[in-house]
C-alpha cells in the first residue's frame, strides 16, 4: 500500500475535479495492480483572510476578477470539464463563498477518527458546488460529517484545538514547499500540480505501485533488499 498526499482547497473547483479524476485513477490502478492506494487529503487556503463568516459570491468574484462576466466565464469552463466527471457544477445555487478553515478541520476530523477523510472532503464539494450550501457553517459541517459516517456529535468536537494544530501544520508545510496553487497530488519523490486527465494520472501511479521498494537492488527480474 502506499498513500497519495492531495493538497486541495474545497472552493477550488479543479480540486473537485482533480479529486474525481484521481478517484478515478486510483480505481484502474488498484484492479490492475492489486496494492492498495491510500488518498489523504491536506490544507491549503486559497483566501486564508477570507472573514470567517464568507463573502457574497458575486461581490468576492467581481473583486477577484475584475468583473462578475469574467467571473462567469471562468465558471463556464469548469461546468464543461465537470461534465466529463459526472460533476454538476450549479454555480446559481451559491449564495456565499465561505471560509473554509473549518472544513478543513472537519476533514482533519474525519482522518483521525475513521479514515474517511477524502470520502469527507469529497462530500464537502459536492455540498458547495452543487448543493449550494455553506460549507463554511459548523452546523452545515457538522451535518455532512454526520451524514459521511461520523459518530454524533461532530460540532463539538470539530473545535478541538488539535485540529486547528493540523490544519495549521499542513498549511505551513505548503508554503515550505512553495505550493502557490492546487491541487497538488504528491506521490512519493513525484509531485503533479493541477487537474490532470485519467490517463496521466494512471501512468503516474502505475509507475509508484510497480517500483520496487526503496533500497532494494534488482537483477535479472529479481528484486531483494
Amino acid at each position: 500500500m502506499f498513500t497519495i498526499d492531495v493538497f486541495s482547497d474545497l472552493i477550488c473547483p479543479w480540486c473537485y475535479i482533480g479529486g474525481r479524476r484521481l478517484k478515478q485513477a486510483v480505481g484502474i490502478v488498484e484492479e490492475r495492480t492489486g496494492v492498495k492506494i491510500q488518498i489523504q487529503y491536506h490544507a491549503f487556503e486559497l483566501n486564508p483572510t477570507m472573514p470567517v463568516a464568507g463573502m457574497d459570491r458575486r461581490s468576492y468574484r467581481s473583486a477577484k476578477f475584475g468583473s462578475w462576466e469574467r467571473s462567469q466565464q471562468l465558471d463556464q469552463g469548469t461546468v464543461l470539464a465537470g461534465r466529463s466527471e459526472g460533476i454538476t457544477f450549479d454555480y446559481n445555487a451559491i449564495a456565499r463563498t465561505p471560509n473554509t478553515r473549518a472544513g478543513h478541520r472537519l476533514i482533519a476530523l474525519a482522518e483521525r477518527e475513521a479514515g474517511l477523510g477524502a470520502a469527507v472532503a469529497d462530500r464537502l464539494f459536492v455540498a458547495y458546488f452543487t448543493e449550494g450550501r455553506d460549507i463554511g457553517d459548523p452546523a452545515v459541517l457538522a451535518r455532512l460529517g454526520e451524514e459521511t459516517g461520523l459518530a454524533a456529535g461532530v460540532a463539538a468536537r470539530l473545535d478541538d484545538p488539535a485540529l486547528e494544530t493540523a490544519v495549521r501544520e499542513e498549511e505551513e508545510l505548503a508554503e515550505q514547499m512553495g505550493l502557490r496553487g492546487v491541487p497538488l497530488f504528491v506521490l512519493g519523490d513525484r509531485a503533479i500540480n493541477g487537474a490532470v486527465e485519467v490517463e496521466q494520472l494512471v501512468e503516474a501511479l502505475e509507475q509508484q505501485a510497480t517500483a520496487p521498494p526503496a533500497g532494494a537492488t534488482c537483477e535479472e527480474g529479481v528484486c531483494s533488499p
